[in-house]
């Protein structure tokens, strides 16, 4: 015979259930809108521009494999840096980890087969203080409260010797670029935001000195031969663009 102690026992477990449930379902719903309004990483092939289909890896071990799809058999790896020639692309994109790409068809010595687009550097820049490392940038995803998130990488033949993950609204490739300096011991990557009402653009930095990555949102540029510290290290910069 079940006594009022259980009963009320069983009612609260069953709304705890409950609201388990709809707290699971509300997560996976506002995870599929920021999903489905994901812009989609895209790369022109071969034979739409030979030049632009021309790209370098953002990520290490990239799997190869031999059709369009995670679940197709993995061929081999490939080093973060490698420069690939993408040769054709997927019907549709796929969302992975919050990105969204389509596979690409590439060659890779005797191999061909298909990485996908996440792994690709959307830009790539190479150091003017040490020319043997390069830039990579790309996309990193969603946080876990639905911010969108970049990536930046240094890589040096075929290592990666820093990474940066950072937030951004409505960042673009095409705006980043390397800046001039007077401090010839690091490079300077200019990201130039755009805020909500789409008219003030505001800029941020990532600075690579000694092998490490940092992001700051203010340049002191000077013209004294002491440098200025400026909130993140030492830093006299021309603001201009290459």
């Amino acid at each position: 015979m079940k006594t009022l102690k259980n009963t009320q026992e069983h009612k609260t477990s069953t709304i705890n259930r409950i609201f388990q449930t709809l707290l699971i379902a509300a997560i996976l719903l506002i995870a599929s809108d920021v999903f489905s309004q994901t812009k989609e990483v895209e790369f022109d092939v071969y034979t739409i521009s030979a030049t632009k289909a021309s790209k370098y890896l953002l990520a290490d071990d990239v799997a190869l494999r031999d059709c369009p799809s995670v679940q197709c058999e993995q061929l081999t790896t490939i080093n973060i840096g490698t420069n690939v020639r993408l040769l054709a692309k997927s019907d549709t994109p796929h969302i992975i980890n919050g990105i969204k790409s389509r596979w690409y068809k590439v060659k890779m010595g005797p191999q061909i087969g298909w990485i996908w687009g996440g792994m690709i550097s959307q830009k790539t820049i190479i150091s003017t203080t040490h020319p043997e490392i390069k830039f990579v940038f790309g996309e990193a995803g969603f946080d876990y409260k639905g911010n969108r998130q970049f990536q930046v990488r240094a890589i040096k033949n075929g290592i990666q010797v820093d990474k940066i993950v950072f937030q951004s609204e409505k960042l673009n490739h095409n705006n980043i670029s390397l800046m001039n300096r007077k401090d010839t011991n690091m490079d300077v990557i200019a990201l130039n935001d755009i805020k909500k009402n789409d008219s003030i653009n505001t800029a941020s930095y990532i600075v690579f000195k000694n092998n490490k990555l940092q992001k700051t949102n203010s340049l002191v540029a000077s013209t004294n031969t002491k440098p200025i510290f400026t909130e993140l290290s030492y830093i006299s910069c021309d603001e201009q663009d290459n």
